[in-house]
Parts: C-alpha cells; structure tokens; sequence
C-alpha cells in the first residue's frame, strides 16, 4: 500500500494488485510454517490490516429511496394481472375438457 496514493486507498481498481499479493504471501507464509491457511492468527492480521487502511472507505451512508409510484403500482399490478389470467386460462380449459380431450 506505500505505491499506493492516500487518495487511491478506497478505490478497488488501484490497490487490487497489491491486495492480491498480501493475499498469496500470507497463504505461502501459512504453510511454509506448516499452518493451514486461513487460521485465526491469520484472519486477525487481515483484519488489523483492515482497520487500518480501509476504516475510512465507508464514509457515505447508503440511503434506500422507495421507487416512484407508477413504477410500484405496475410491478404489483403485473404479477396480479397474470395470476388472474392464469387461473382464468385454467378454469377455462377445465370447462372444454371434453373438446380438448
């Protein structure tokens, strides 16, 4: 993360890189000392280095906005409307049984 710009930390597309390579050394370095990988002495490191470069990525708080309403009302309206038009086509059929036979 020292190549890496202050600014860049938060963006995925330039520490990716470097983030792969942390990852593959601690699996070497895991079983070079015969540990399996991962493991909790592992897992807490990753997790140290976490806070540390990646606490302040979070800073926007994702808000939920409900969809507008004529596009609410036509995504209950359709599974509505084919539910009817299926029981209508089943009550249908069931009825010209004896032709479709």
């Amino acid at each position: 993360m020292d190549h890496i710009k202050l600014q860049y930390w938060c963006n995925l597309t330039h520490f990716i890189s470097e983030y792969y390579r942390f990852t593959q050394c601690t699996e070497v370095k895991s079983k070079m000392v015969h540990c399996y990988w991962p493991n909790p002495l592992v897992e807490s490191y990753i997790i140290r280095i976490h806070k540390h470069f990646f606490s302040n990525c979070t800073n926007r708080q994702v808000v939920y906005v409900d969809p507008p309403d004529k596009t609410l009302t036509v995504l209950i309206l359709v599974p509505v409307f084919l539910t009817l038009a299926m029981i209508a086509l089943v009550v249908w059929c069931s009825k010209r049984s004896d032709i479709l036979a």
